[in-house]
């Protein structure tokens, strides 16, 4: 072609961390690679490379890069993109297919320097009659995609290996910090250190959610008084839960049991994939312990302290039900103008619980009980605990757990004979071996003792299951008590939230209506 008529082309190039931690080609040998195709071909380099460095092939709109080629493109500032190879504007097919499909609907030409198709006349090009163009790049594209996963599968292998030897493979939880370091042969190595200044942040979060605290007030908190978070401008509450839910600050290591596409997470666990979850080689920032505290005031609070429950200023919403209905109830404030009607009379104010029912649906009545009411029987009760011996006694008596005698001495006979199936898994293989049996009649008694160790198994298991519940119970029921005996200190030196999850923490439903009061404590 004639000067007037040069194809005019540019060079787009792409590296990700990845690759250049794997010595793939670099950018500059990308640029030097494409230009000199340029100048053998007579095109006309019309502007600067467009350069992603160090960003992964699947993201499209956060590499400024390849936005700033499609603005131009828009443009019509070029008739051809030179790539070192297809796989520069994306390793996964769909993607690549959205860049490509977009330039040639701006009639704009992409060609990789390994694949022998040559460019049409601009003025003659047509899309949609390049047959030769569409199988190559489909072919391309294939290949790429293979070669990503590929990679992928090696990356997750090496992430599960360090995983299960206790390290983490993926960055550190806010509280941790990274220590790079030379090995004797010169490889890079890492340790995860604990950042103090934000362990100690992460304690108080732990401590105050476990004193009562909810998730939105702890993070206005930590806002409020300028500590400031790894990723985000501000403390978040989905974020103060996150971590909550760590187990990483109690020395764990947990693996694949998150994913990014949420789609593919929710298929994986309907089919019941399960990730790892091993003792980490990290220091601990707080103890299992506290951990397990905080799971177990997660669950206790489940959603009664959720919105309009939380904030409300009635100490029983969220736990006080209807007793006609089952609906739960809310708390309101009316004030009566008395003296509109007489001068004489003094303006009042009341509390109320009303139920929820009636509210939104009409299917009960309105009210429940008068809160003063409703909260001085709670109260009551719990000081009828306090001050009785043989009722709070009775109380812990009979929901307590106890150990089945027969399911103990099952546990011992099944421990017993687990202990012997290795003997006799032994004697059946000397016996094969000495010609006193066939190998069928071998097969067949390896089969009875596998079956027969499996049964005692699930015995110990449901054995072992029942201690830990009643260990738990008693340990939960050494807490009721105490709290009882410490119950006057405790609620005169209380706020409002405070005392809100005191009586969530020892009683689980209050059922109020027609005069009668019905309370379900925890234990």
């Amino acid at each position: 072609m004639e000067n007037g008529n040069k194809i005019r082309a540019v060079i787009y190039t792409r590296v990700s961390t990845t690759e250049q931690a794997q010595g793939k080609i670099s950018i500059p040998e990308q640029i030097e690679s494409c230009k000199k195709a340029i100048v053998d071909r007579g095109w006309e380099l019309v502007n600067q490379p467009y350069i992603d460095s160090g960003i992964s092939g699947h993201l499209l709109e956060e590499r400024k890069g390849l936005q700033d080629l499609l603005r131009d493109a828009r443009l019509h500032k070029f008739d051809l993109v030179v790539v070192k190879d297809f796989d520069r504007f994306a390793r996964n097919r769909a993607l690549a297919t959205i860049v490509r499909e977009e330039l040639k609907e701006l009639f704009i030409q992409t060609h990789a320097l390994n694949t022998p198709v040559e460019p049409k006349d601009p003025k003659t090009y047509d899309p949609t009659d390049d047959d030769l163009g569409i199988m190559v790049e489909g072919y391309s594209d294939t290949m790429s995609e293979i070669e990503r996963n590929k990679i992928r599968r090696r990356m997750m292998m090496g992430k599960l290996a360090v995983a299960k030897d206790g390290r983490i493979p993926n960055n550190v939880p806010y509280g941790y910090k990274i220590k790079r370091y030379f090995d004797t042969d010169g490889r890079v190595k890492r340790k995860i250190l604990v950042n103090e200044e934000e362990a100690k942040i992460v304690r108080w979060i732990f401590d105050q959610y476990i004193k009562g605290k909810g998730t939105l007030q702890i993070a206005f908190n930590l806002t409020q008084k300028g500590v400031k978070p790894h990723r985000a401008p501000y403390w978040r509450k989905q974020g103060i839960i996150y971590m909550l839910q760590n187990s990483t600050y109690a020395g764990k290591v947990n693996w694949g049991w998150r994913h990014a596409d949420y789609k593919k997470n929710k298929i994986r666990r309907q089919r019941g994939h399960q990730g790892i979850s091993v003792k980490g080689k990290h220091e601990a920032i707080i103890s299992e312990t506290t951990f397990n505290l905080a799971q177990k005031e997660k669950k206790l609070r489940g959603t009664t302290q959720n919105g309009r429950a939380k904030m409300s200023r009635g100490l029983l919403t969220g736990i006080a039900k209807c007793i006609r209905c089952g609906s739960g109830v809310t708390y309101v404030t009316r004030h009566h103008k008395r003296s509109r009607k007489n001068p004489k009379w003094h303006d009042t104010t009341t509390h109320e619980y009303l139920c929820s029912g009636h509210k939104y649906s009409g299917i009960c009545q309105n009210r429940v009980m008068s809160a003063d009411k409703l909260e001085s029987f709670v109260m009551g009760q719990i000081k009828n605990l306090i001050n009785n011996p043989t009722a709070r006694e009775r109380l812990v008596f009979d929901r307590n757990v106890k150990l089945d005698t027969d399911l103990h001495e099952d546990s011992e006979r099944a421990s017993r004979y687990l202990s012997e199936i290795p003997r006799k898994l032994q004697k059946q293989q000397e016996a094969y071996e000495a010609g006193l049996i066939t190998l069928e009649e071998y097969g067949i008694a390896v089969k009875r003792l596998r079956e027969e160790e499996n049964k005692y198994h699930v015995v110990t298991g449901d054995y072992q299951i029942k201690v830990q519940q009643l260990n738990e119970r008693r340990e939960g029921l050494e807490k009721f008590t105490k709290s009882l005996e410490d119950f006057d200190t405790l609620w005169d030196n209380s706020i409002l939230e405070e005392k809100k999850h005191f009586l969530r923490s020892i009683i689980k439903e209050v059922r109020a209506g027609n005069g009668n009061v019905e309370i379900d404590f925890r234990f």
